[in-house]
């Protein structure tokens, strides 16, 4: 029987319910509107292309992408454009009536490799050739990658105010052994091959003679490479682009100080302009938008959301695996390699058959032994199962980044690739210096004479010392004996040209270490060709993935932060990119395990990121 009480409070209770599902919908249709609605994108007649890349041109986003989603809100992520986007984009707009001209600005390009710069290159040489289009660089301020990116248009169009500065390349490193002495820290290096120089910083004051001699003997050739580059487009021979590299102040003082005109007068550059007759000059190729003040244009991500993704759902499958970044143990998210997780990858597209082959993209200066042989064995469970394994290599893949790499049916690689290193190396560090300086005394009894042998606070035992030299000495022959095994050499011919010394692609084909010159493009069309499926195949990209709620929730967040206003913790950002190129070295320092030597692949030669 209803009391009073239940008849007076009931209208209450269907108000509320109400009130509930009307607030839920109301939410559910904000969602919606974050995630499908906004501005809409169009694509008119007479529309040029954009490619603007932001921040530094990767193989692979780092971190996982609801990390990715949230810095990008708060405005504390280090900008990345993938390079495949921008090639997608170029070879999509080369068949597009709309399209009309290709416009590259390299204001926003924080850094890019050289080899993923040439990637971008026989890109925009097919959609020149293939379609007959136009391409327009307009730039403000030139440093050396990006001048080599706005080199690639047809004509370069600078801001009068604009700065232009080749360097060349080069390698100079912080030394730490004083100082670490000063701290009471001492630091045990054990290795094979004088090239070797990854952790000499932890060791010496300087750098060694070999490390100089090998150093200058690859960057030299690099560097040819990038002025090949230049010079064939500008119409110029590399000893004049030389010439102009060492006289730049004085090409300068004779042009009042004038950047611009300095580029302009020694035809590094086509034209000075500044921004609104850049807009005027790029119209007459496409179109003005609808306020007449800049020439119709799509940036390319745009143009891809556009494009979508026409997936087919073919039985004949090419699958990429990207392996970018450090190589260390365990499951790591993406930008890092972990023996786990890219394993994990490789293993993921051996089990899927509609896979027929596989293109492993390398990207890595290497890292621990331990996971780079994990990765390597998953090469070889997909050649067992009988899925060919192609590697192409992106701007650097030595020391760990070869051993993933050198058991594959091919290995492709760019001229300005760098390789080799095929070496170890092993670091533990002690301070039992530093514990007597703050008064702190060690001892104890053990059973045997090798307890406590790892402690930081001993001194090293010399025959200790002498046990993992040994080691490290039979990590490096198994090295050279899998390479000589799988690139059909001599092991002594292997020894030779290994002992941690780095090479670039050129070099190391003619050294019998990669089979052919190339991109990834070459690479996948050749484990198509492998795998007997030529042009009757779809590509995938084999990622760490999201379930479909945190899909959503990504999606979610990214209209969001394009629809919202937050604050840009700009230092934050600028500390990141001041502190980046020393993190690959941090991550490995800070991986070491108490009582575990460091046993590493890994090489000090990355210059895939060209300022």
């Amino acid at each position: 029987m209803k009391t009073f009480f239940d008849f007076f409070t009931k209208p209450f209770i269907w108000v509320a319910n109400f009130t509930r599902h009307v607030l839920l919908l109301l939410v559910f249709l904000l969602v919606l509107w974050l995630i499908f609605g906004g501005e809409r994108i169009n694509l008119t007649d007479k529309t040029a292309l954009v490619i603007a890349p932001k921040g530094f041109v990767v193989d692979q986003y780092s971190g996982d992408p609801k990390s990715q989603a949230l810095q990008n809100i708060q405005g504390s992520d280090i900008p990345e454009t993938r390079m495949r986007d921008i090639l997608k984009a170029i070879d999509l707009a080369t068949e597009d009536d709309k399209i009309s001209a290709l416009v590259l600005n390299p204001d926003y390009m924080w850094g890019a490799g050289l080899a993923n710069l040439r990637e971008i290159e026989r890109a925009v040489d097919r959609f020149r050739t293939n379609s007959g289009k136009p391409v327009i660089a307009m730039a403000t301020n030139l440093s050396q990658g990006q001048y080599y990116f706005a080199n690639l248009a047809d004509e370069i169009l600078m801001d009068p105010q604009g700065f232009l500065f080749l360097q060349g390349f080069g390698s100079y490193r912080n030394y730490f052994k004083d100082g670490l002495d000063k701290l009471g820290v001492d630091v045990h290096l054990f290795k094979v091959g004088e090239y070797k120089s990854a952790a000499e910083p932890y060791v010496r004051n300087d750098m060694s003679q070999e490390a100089k001699e090998a150093g200058l003997h690859f960057m030299n050739d690099l560097w040819e490479t990038y002025l090949t580059g230049i010079a064939k487009r500008r119409g110029l021979s590399t000893e004049v682009i030389k010439e102009i590299v060492e006289l730049q102040a004085q090409k300068l003082i004779e042009k009042n100080g004038s950047v611009a005109d300095m580029a302009l007068d020694n035809g590094l550059v086509d034209r000075i302009m500044k921004k609104p007759f850049m807009h005027k000059h790029i119209a007459e190729y496409s179109s003005f938008d609808d306020d007449n003040n800049h020439f119709r244009s799509i940036d390319f991500e745009d143009y891809l959301s556009l494009k979508g993704n026409n997936k087919t759902l073919s039985q004949n499958r090419i699958a990429v695996v990207v392996a970018e970044g450090t190589i260390v143990g365990g499951e790591q998210p993406p930008g890092t390699i972990g023996g786990a997780s890219t394993s994990a990858l490789l293993q993921q597209a051996r089990l899927d058959r509609t896979v027929k082959a596989v293109v492993l993209r390398v990207n890595s200066p290497g890292g621990g032994v331990y996971p780079s042989e994990q990765i390597r064995r998953e090469v070889d469970a997909l050649k067992i199962a009988g899925k060919p394994v192609v590697v192409s290599m992106g701007n650097v893949a030595a020391s760990g980044g070869y051993w993933v790499s050198m058991t594959a049916d091919t290995i492709w690689a760019d001229e300005a690739t760098i390789t080799g290193s095929i070496g170890i190396y092993g670091l533990l560090m002690t301070y039992p210096e530093l514990f007597n300086k703050l008064g702190i005394h060690t001892d104890g009894v053990g059973t045997t004479k090798w307890v406590g042998a790892f402690s930081p606070d001993k001194d090293l035992d010399p025959e200790f010392a002498d046990l993992i030299q040994s080691n490290i000495e039979y990590g490096y022959e198994q090295f050279i004996t899998s390479v000589a095994t799988a690139r059909g050499l001599s092991v002594d011919m292997v020894d030779r040209i290994a002992r941690g010394r780095v090479w670039t692609a050129k070099q190391a084909h003619d050294l019998g270490l990669i089979d052919q010159l190339g991109g990834l493009e070459d690479a996948i069309k050749d484990a198509a060709n492998k795998a007997n499926v030529d042009e009757e195949y779809e590509l995938v990209w084999v990622e760490q993935t999201l379930s479909l709620t945190d899909q959503l929730l990504v999606d979610f967040m990214a209209k969001a932060a394009s629809q919202l206003n937050f604050n840009n913790p700009s230092n934050a950002v600028k500390l990141q990119k001041l502190l980046q190129p020393y993190q690959a070295e941090l991550t490995l320092l800070l991986s070491q395990q108490p009582g575990q030597v460091l046993e590493m692949a890994h090489c000090f030669c990355d210059f895939s990121r060209l300022p």
